[in-house]
């Protein structure tokens, strides 16, 4: 009972100081951008970011595809619903990722109940809204976490 004691206070006066040294001292990140064209991500050269996973999601990527796919169709309904088809069956799979990232981003944003963007997602706990720079967002993350470690 006594040792256990100790491990408490051991760990209520220093434990904010192993925590907060974790992040700095290379503690997996991850980190989940959820932005538009008009909101470009940087900060992504950090030192911090370097053992970091990060996967920017664009969010407007299904808007872009759609705007893609129907640029200059022919103005009469069946001609343009065929040559829509045209396109859509000659797809690879290198011009449907970007669609199916972004699709796969707007279902993550609703699980993490993102509600605008840009927005960045640490270790699926935590959710910055309005920063795309990722270096500020690591940064921004770990001053939350020392206060509520305090």
């Amino acid at each position: 009972m006594l040792a256990l004691s100790h491990a408490l206070v051991s760990l209520t006066l220093f434990g904010p100081l192993l925590f907060s040294a974790a992040l700095q001292a290379g503690e997996p990140l991850t980190l989940e951008v959820f932005t538009a064209a008009e909101f470009p991500v940087s900060g992504q050269d950090d030192r911090r970011l370097q053992r970091a996973t990060v996967t920017v999601y664009a969010v407007d990527g299904l808007e872009q595809f759609e705007s893609t796919l129907s640029q200059d169709l022919p103005a009469d309904a069946d001609a343009a619903k065929a040559e829509a088809l045209r396109r859509i069956g000659g797809l690879d799979d290198a011009r449907i990722a970007p669609a199916k990232d972004a699709a796969i981003g707007l279902a993550k944003a609703v699980q993490y109940r993102v509600d605008r963007y840009p927005a960045v997602v640490v270790n699926g706990t935590a959710v910055l809204y309005g920063v795309t720079d990722l270096d500020e967002a690591v940064a921004r993350y770990a001053a939350w976490r020392e206060a509520q470690l305090r």
